[in-house]
C-alpha cells in the first residue's frame, strides 16, 4: 500500500456531527399541497453520514510495561503515516423535529519504531504496537433553532477499546508487555452553527466526558468553517483537538491528537 492510500485510509476520521447543525433556514421541505410544512418537517426523520480527512499527529506518553518507565510519544503526522496499518471509520445522523441520535465508529492500528521517547538508559531502542477502536452514541435535543444560530445539546457514552504491546531493546537488557483496556466514558456535548453570508457559515462541535468514571478525562473541540455545495452537501474545513488521559495502574495512556480536518457532510 502507497503512503497516499495510507494517508487517505488514515485520515478519514468521523467525528460525531461536528459541522453537522445547521441553520433552521438553511433547508426546506417540498410537502403536498394538503399538508401543512411545519408539520410535516416536525414528522419527518433526515439522515445524514459525514467523513473527515484529518491530518492529525499525536503525542503524549504511555505505560505499559509497568515496572518500566513510561515512553513519550512524538508522532507528528508525518512519523503517523509511517506507522500506519490499517484503519476504518464511518458515522451517521438521524434527525426528527429538535431530536438528534448521532453514532460514530473509529478502529486504528499503528506500528510505530520512531517518535517513541525512552526515559530508562537501560534501552535503546522501542517498538509500539496499538490498536484502539471508539464508539460513541450521542442523543440530543435542539435548543436553538428559531433564529439564524442553530445549537445542540447532546449526551451519551463513547465505549474504548485499548490493545497496546511495547518493545524495549538495550545491550544488556529486555523488557516487553502487552496490555488490554475496555472502559466507557459518560460524554456531555454540544454544537452549533451560524450563517456567516451566502452560503457560508460556521461550526462547533466539542464534547467532555470521562472525569466520574471511565477516563480520568477525555475532551474535543472541533472548529470549521463550511460551505453549502447545494441542497444536501457541504464541505468544511477547519481544526479538531482530541485528548485522552486514562490511568489504571500499571498502564497509563495519557494522548492528544491534533491536526487540520476537511469535512463533507451529504443528507438522505
Amino acid at each position: 500500500m502507497s503512503k497516499r492510500i495510507a494517508s487517505l485510509m488514515l485520515a478519514i476520521i468521523a467525528i460525531p456531527g461536528a459541522a453537522a447543525a445547521q441553520p433552521a433556514t438553511a433547508e426546506t421541505v417540498v410537502v403536498p399541497a394538503d399538508t401543512p410544512a411545519g408539520q410535516e418537517a416536525k414528522t419527518k426523520w433526515e439522515f445524514a453520514t459525514i467523513g473527515y480527512v484529518w491530518a492529525a499527529g499525536a503525542w503524549g506518553e504511555t505505560d505499559v510495561i509497568g515496572p518500566a518507565e513510561p515512553v513519550d510519544l512524538d508522532l507528528p503526522f508525518g512519523k503517523v503515516l509511517d506507522a500506519f496499518k490499517f484503519a476504518f471509520m464511518g458515522s451517521a445522523e438521524a434527525k426528527r423535529d429538535r431530536v438528534i441520535f448521532l453514532g460514530d465508529l473509529t478502529f486504528i492500528h499503528l506500528e510505530a519504531k520512531h517518535g517513541i521517547g525512552i526515559r530508562d538508559p537501560d534501552f535503546l531502542e522501542a517498538e509500539l504496537d496499538s490498536r484502539t477502536a471508539e464508539v460513541t452514541l450521542l442523543g440530543g435535543y435542539r435548543v436553538a433553532d428559531k433564529g439564524p444560530v442553530a445549537v445542540d445539546l447532546l449526551a451519551g457514552g463513547r465505549m474504548n477499546f485499548l490493545k497496546m504491546t511495547l518493545q524495549l531493546d538495550g545491550p544488556n537488557r529486555e523488557a516487553d508487555g502487552e496490555v488490554k483496556h475496555n472502559w466507557l466514558d459518560p460524554i456531555v456535548g454540544a454544537r452549533m452553527s451560524a450563517p456567516l453570508g451566502g452560503k457560508w457559515s460556521a461550526g462547533f462541535y466539542g464534547d467532555i466526558g470521562g472525569i466520574v468514571t471511565g477516563s480520568d478525562i477525555t475532551w474535543q473541540a472541533a472548529p470549521t468553517i463550511n460551505y453549502r455545495l447545494n441542497r444536501r452537501m457541504t464541505l468544511g474545513g477547519g481544526w479538531r483537538y482530541y485528548k485522552v488521559k486514562f490511568d489504571r495502574g500499571d498502564f497509563l495512556y495519557n494522548v492528544h491528537q491534533s491536526g487540520p480536518i476537511v469535512t463533507f457532510r451529504t443528507v438522505f
